[in-house]
């Protein structure tokens, strides 16, 4: 499967995205940044997907 890959030029790193899921109370927003952080930290995509419990495509996208 082929690596997705965040580019950064909105500044966020995965330690700010980590301090930003604990604050949103949105479970549905909290798994999208949580996914994003995981790619961002080297994990693949449905690995990503799998450890937040949602489908491959939300993430991929």
């Amino acid at each position: 499967m082929k690596r997705l890959k965040i580019t950064n030029d909105h500044g966020w790193t995965p330690r700010t995205l980590r301090k930003q899921e604990r604050k949103i109370k949105n479970t549905l927003l909290r798994q999208r940044v949580m996914a994003v952080r995981l790619v961002m930290e080297g994990y693949l995509g449905k690995e990503a997907a799998s450890m937040v419990s949602v489908c491959l495509q939300p993430v991929s996208h």
